[in-house]
């Protein structure tokens, strides 16, 4: 078992294997990532311990699935817009799009499965009506399912940690086949599990947002308005921010505000700046408030923009 601690957010959003995704930091309390890390035969289980919230947004693996399982009591997990009740997993299917949203610490627990290991045919599981390809499910509520993969989960890392070559072990293959067939039996429910997403429909949610992303990424670091998503979205002010909030847990403004933070402190700690100034880093992500910026810099990563810049200098 691999397990690393981090005290840099963005090293440990990069230390999630198995999906493409973006990370946004939110309501930092213990500064603290910890990732921990088990191979089984081909499935991977991840433990994330969080000492914070977080917007987790990016595309799934193509080969495979990954059912995801919230750790933390009283605290609102979010998976595409869909509150994850309690005994609640979710399900990512190959391919999909999802964001999975947090407003405080909290920890979760992941197994990702290759799709070859499945003996049913994968490929019948069909998508929900009118969407495109695989989508990210939430399950009903099942104590005793998510009990057992809890305490399975949770004695796999314990051995993995004890006895260092657990994951060559065959114990360590009696183990992938109990997630195996915890996992197998979810997805052969997949075409049964029945969203209920709060307001509007999951599919014309999605699509708001997809054509808000679009527009964002062509944007290339430009400052953004809140009229301009509307135009590119085509919807009203009103129907933008009841997606934002369904689907990210923030509205468009504070969305935006987060995006711009974490983009400023990519371009202080990835670029080389060697004469450059904080000044014209803000301006040129359209922030001509330094004091205002620097304060809510300060509160998401815990140190100022010029104390970021003369740390990538040393």
């Amino acid at each position: 078992m691999q397990t690393h601690v981090y005290n840099d957010f963005d090293a440990f959003a990069e230390s999630v294997h198995n999906v493409d995704s973006r990370m946004l930091l939110r309501h930092p309390k213990n500064r603290t990532w910890s990732i921990s890390t088990v191979n089984l035969n081909g499935i991977n289980i991840q433990v994330g311990r969080l000492g914070s919230g977080n917007i987790a947004q990016g595309e799934m693996r193509q080969d495979g699935y990954m059912l995801y399982m919230p750790l933390t009591d009283c605290v609102e997990y979010s998976a595409n817009g869909i509150v994850l009740e309690k005994n609640s997993f979710a399900l990512l299917e190959p391919g999909c799009e999802f964001c999975i949203t947090t407003k405080e610490e909290h920890d979760w627990c992941v197994a990702f499965v290759p799709s070859h290991m499945f003996a049913l045919e994968t490929e019948t599981v069909e998508p929900l009506p009118g969407s495109k390809g695989k989508t990210c499910r939430v399950t009903r509520p099942n104590r005793l399912a998510v009990n057992r993969f809890q305490a399975l989960t949770g004695k796999i890392m314990t051995a993995a940690n004890k006895y260092s070559q657990f994951e060559s072990t065959s114990a360590a293959s009696c183990a992938a086949a109990e997630v195996l067939k915890i996992v197998s039996s979810y997805v052969e429910q997949a075409q049964n599990v029945e969203l209920r997403p709060r307001g509007r429909t999951r599919l014309s949610r999605q699509e708001i947002i997809r054509r808000c992303d679009e527009f964002l990424e062509a944007s290339n670091n430009k400052h953004v308005s809140i009229e301009e998503l509307t135009v590119a979205s085509q919807v009203s002010q009103r129907t933008l921010r009841t997606a934002y909030h369904e689907y990210f847990g923030v509205g468009p403004v504070q969305y935006l505000q987060l995006r711009k933070l974490h983009q400023v402190h990519l371009a202080l700690t990835e670029t080389d700046f060697k004469a450059c100034l904080v000044s014209d880093i803000l301006m040129d992500h359209g922030e001509w408030d330094f004091g205002r910026f620097a304060s809510r810099y300060r509160r998401l990563f815990g140190e100022l923009p010029s104390e970021t810049l003369r740390r990538k200098r040393r």
